[in-house]
């Protein structure tokens, strides 16, 4: 991924002293990478053991925890328990080379901020964004990935009826025919110029225009605007030809950045939450010992986020509660696998 330029006080503001990171990490090659990395930005301390980590929180203050889950003599988790115990307010971000799937409900449960695989093609540059977005809190947009990437605004258009590489495209959608005619475009074109299956394209395309324009619109009580709720079957039924309100209008946009395939949706709403995020996916993932099947294999609106993780190379959610949502889903087009990351960031103010 593109090398992020930000410097520090222009993220964080000018203050007396740069952010302070702990990074735990055994692999001397991994830990010298990131540390170099991280150092012109950041303050940062490093540890190869959850002994050590200790120690060094005993002599001063962390902004942010970095830290692998597998460490010699104790697990990363223990160490993050016992610094949490400490400091509640401790933000934390795991690297692992593990499947993520294993861990979500201790993310869950623990509080953990973000998780990275540590894939073959691990990204210094996605360690910089998280650190950078989890201490300044500074979360929106797809330029923290790609600085260099033209973002056009649904008002404009591109010099060029093809799509161009590191150009992203931009289309306002307001009610479910434009949603449909975008979803059919979108797909043919990537699949015309970036190769993308239109298959893949659709799935990802359907399931962050529902959360738009199904999910998160409601009214001053919490209700859904277009859809009703069958509680007992944990079901939602959405409304047919939804004409959506001018307030609830969203934007998806779309292209290419090098081998990779950006998509994102924005709406106005910010009502999808961290938690709900998690619990659907651990729903998926935990199986009900009397069927053998996924707890939530009947969720309707839990399945297509579990689904956009098991494709996607990154899956990212920016939440500021009650104002706004962003999705941005990330596919390496040239990689055989996805590196299931999964990046959940949340302001609750």
């Amino acid at each position: 991924m593109q090398q992020t330029i930000l410097t520090t006080e222009a993220s964080y503001g000018a203050t007396d002293r740069k952010p302070r990171i702990l990074l735990v990490e055994d692999s001397e090659s991994i830990m010298l990478a990131i540390h170099d990395f991280l150092v012109p930005h950041f303050e940062v301390v490093t540890a190869d053991s959850a002994e050590e980590a200790l120690q060094a929180t005993g002599r001063q203050h962390f902004d942010l925890l970095i830290t692998d889950i597998n460490l010699p003599g104790n697990s990363g988790f223990d160490l993050f328990r016992r610094m949490k115990a400490s400091d509640p307010n401790l933000k934390i971000i795991l690297i692992t080379a593990y499947d993520i799937n294993s861990y979500i409900h201790l993310i869950s449960d623990l509080g953990i901020d973000q998780v990275i695989s540590k894939h073959s093609n691990l990204s210094l540059a996605d360690i910089f964004v998280a650190a950078t977005k989890t201490i300044s809190g500074d979360i929106f947009g797809v330029k923290k990935y790609f600085p260099d990437l033209r973002v056009l605004f649904p008002s404009e258009k591109s010099d060029s009826n093809e799509l161009i590489n590191r150009e992203l495209r931009s289309l306002t959608i307001r009610d479910s025919n434009e949603r449909e005619m975008a979803i059919d475009s979108v797909s043919r074109l990537l699949f015309e110029y970036g190769k993308i299956p239109e298959s893949l394209s659709k799935l990802v395309l359907d399931e962050i225009t529902t959360n738009a324009m199904i999910r998160a619109p409601r009214n001053a009580d919490g209700s859904y605007k277009y859809q009703k709720v069958i509680a007992e079957k944990d079901m939602l039924i959405p409304n047919e030809n939804i004409r959506l309100a001018p307030e609830d209008y969203f934007i998806l946009q779309y292209g290419f950045y090098d081998q990779w395939m950006i998509l994102v949706c924005i709406d106005p709403h910010g009502s999808l939450t961290k938690e709900e995020v998690l619990y659907r996916l651990k729903r998926h993932i935990n199986l009900n010992p009397g069927t053998g099947l996924p707890e939530g294999l009947t969720d309707s609106h839990g399945r297509g986020i579990f689904l956009l993780r098991e494709h996607l190379s990154h899956l990212i959610f920016n939440i500021h509660r009650k104002r706004k949502t962003e999705v941005i889903c990330l596919y390496n087009r040239i990689s055989d696998a996805p590196y299931k990351n999964i990046s959940i960031y949340e302001i609750t103010d």
